[in-house]
């Protein structure tokens, strides 16, 4: 049976190496492949938990925001988002790191995982823009995260590139994830409505 890794934030998702893993779960390396194909499929678990939680509290979320109101459920996907830092952290690296090393079922798998997740909230977000389809409410979401993906790296960069990032003539090139996930989410619902 296998045991959900647990994983520490500290290295974040790309520093965790499969020795510090199998560690941190009470395992060997070789008890590790014996359950997983790849460190990538670890990680890949812990996101499936992740995103869980991200899904369900965005629905709940957008179901307490009142009917017709553009700026809120903006507002709704934005926090939310931001209230589940690992699950952004994995998000950014999901298709460029975590579906490598991996078979086309572990992706597959992990695909409809998040299509089940996200019917939630597209099933919410609808519920509260009247007028808007299932269609373009889940366009919607992709987009969103689709920035995110973008806008993360960008927002927790490394040590070296934050202490340049903080010099004044770099002040333009500094991401507010706060500000700029809510106004992009509401630019990209404006669109739909």
């Amino acid at each position: 049976m296998r045991r959900r890794p647990n994983c520490s934030d500290a290295e974040g998702p790309s520093g965790a190496g499969l020795n510090a893993i199998a560690a941190k779960a009470g395992f060997t390396k070789s008890n590790v492949y014996r359950y997983f194909e790849s460190r990538e499929q670890v990680l890949l678990e812990l996101f499936h938990d992740e995103f869980v939680k991200l899904a369900g509290a965005m629905e709940a979320t957008i179901d307490a925001q009142p009917s017709g109101d553009l700026p809120a459920p903006a507002e709704a996907i934005s926090t939310t988002f931001l209230a589940h830092p690992r699950c952004c952290a994995l998000i950014a690296i999901l298709t460029s790191t975590l579906e490598q090393n991996v078979s086309e079922d572990t992706i597959a798998t992990t695909k409809l995982h998040m299509n089940a997740q996200t019917a939630r909230i597209i099933t919410a977000l609808a519920a509260r823009l009247p007028g808007t389809t299932p269609a373009d409410c889940g366009w919607a979401i992709a987009m969103t995260g689709t920035l995110l993906v973008g806008m993360w790296p960008n927002a927790n960069p490394p040590p070296a590139a934050r202490a340049v990032l903080a010099r004044p003539e770099f002040k333009h090139l500094r991401v507010d994830l706060s500000h700029d996930l809510k106004r992009a989410a509401q630019a990209l619902l404006q669109s739909i409505v």
